[in-house]
């Protein structure tokens, strides 16, 4: 993991992205608000792999989406190399843009079909003002040799690759700037279980290779502990536990993620049975969040009343290892040292 005394090279202080939510018709009223992001802090230092887990739509991608300013946050701040990116205008942006970029989860609706590789993987190098032709013809034959993509894969379109190297063509096209942060949203989940392992080798190798920080999305758990020095583990728009990857999946403390790490497939026939039972009760509504714990509230916890109110902001139970002080979802012993009342 990288060293403590390097700045971090993306610090995200409660960050919260709130979508009106409004009935049928033009002109109506907003009914409520979608708390898809609601209050989530990390950090991210030089060359280091944050890997981001969580059901589907306990707000990952919103998250990552405003993080490279795809959306307007509605309060808290991002910074990227020190300088406050939350809500600078699109002009002031567009240096700053070089810095991260983003790598979809399907690669086919990311990537024009009616334009070829070669215009695919330069046009941000044209909207950045670089004017050669002869600069962009060689940095797009660079990346693609970085990728692993012959030289003739320039004059195809994307219809005539596979999954694996259309994803190939998303990573080089991100890479072509010369980013330091890659946002990668569920860069895997869409191809087959064969191909997964080559693009994830594929961007360790160009994390070494360039030395590039990861902000990691997935819901895959075995996935995210392949690449990952670092994990957040995101339920209901919330961060509830984040710890070194090895720490977190030897010894997690929040009850979610005690669930989420058990249901991880495995291959060993002595592990056989051995996988919790799913958890209870169905996720709570983002548009009308429970007042306390969200997590409380979906396992019916008799404790769920006296966190109305509570901050369950993730506090340090272990050096590096931050988790709620969740009554409903810690063990007594951490609750104890988190100094939280036993019932």
């Amino acid at each position: 993991m990288p060293a403590e005394t390097q700045s971090n090279i993306l610090e995200v202080q409660d960050l919260c992205m709130h979508f009106p939510v409004r009935g049928s018709g033009i002109l109506s009223r907003a009914r409520g608000v979608l708390k898809a992001v609601d209050g989530v802090s990390l950090t991210i230092a030089p060359g280091e792999t944050l890997g981001l887990v969580g059901e589907s739509g306990c707000g990952k991608s919103t998250l990552g989406r405003c993080i490279v300013r795809l959306h307007e946050p509605t309060a808290g701040s991002i910074r990227l190399l020190g300088m406050d990116i939350t809500h600078r205008s699109a002009w002031s942006l567009r240096k700053l843009r070089r810095q991260v970029q983003m790598v979809f989860q399907d690669p086919a609706d990311s990537l024009n079909p009616r334009m070829d590789v070669r215009r695919l993987v330069e046009e941000p190098l044209v909207v950045a003002g670089v004017r050669s032709r002869q600069e962009r013809e060689a940095r797009v034959m660079q990346l693609l040799d970085l990728v692993g993509l012959p030289a003739a894969a320039a004059d195809k379109y994307p219809h005539e690759f596979s999954g694996g190297q259309r994803q190939r063509i998303g990573i080089a096209r991100a890479l072509v700037l010369d980013p330091r942060l890659l946002v990668l949203d569920e860069p895997v989940s869409a191809l087959d279980v064969s191909v997964q392992s080559q693009v994830l080798n594929l961007l360790l190798d160009v994390q070494r290779e360039l030395k590039l920080s990861y902000l990691f999305i997935s819901h895959d758990l075995s996935v995210v502990r392949h690449v990952s020095d670092r994990v957040a583990v995101m339920y209901l728009g919330k961060i509830v536990e984040s710890a070194d990857a090895d720490e977190l999946y030897r010894e997690p403390r929040h009850a979610y993620t005690r669930a989420l790490v058990s249901a991880i497939p495995s291959t060993d026939p002595a592990r056989r049975g051995q996988h919790a039972a799913p958890l209870p009760g169905e996720v709570p509504s983002p548009i009308d969040p429970p007042p306390g714990s969200a997590f409380g509230r979906r396992v019916n916890h008799p404790r769920y009343a006296e966190t109305i109110g509570m901050d369950l902001s993730p506090r340090e139970i272990a050096p590096g290892h931050l988790v709620a002080p969740d009554p409903c979802a810690l063990e007594p012993a951490d609750l104890a040292k988190l100094g939280i009342p036993l019932a």
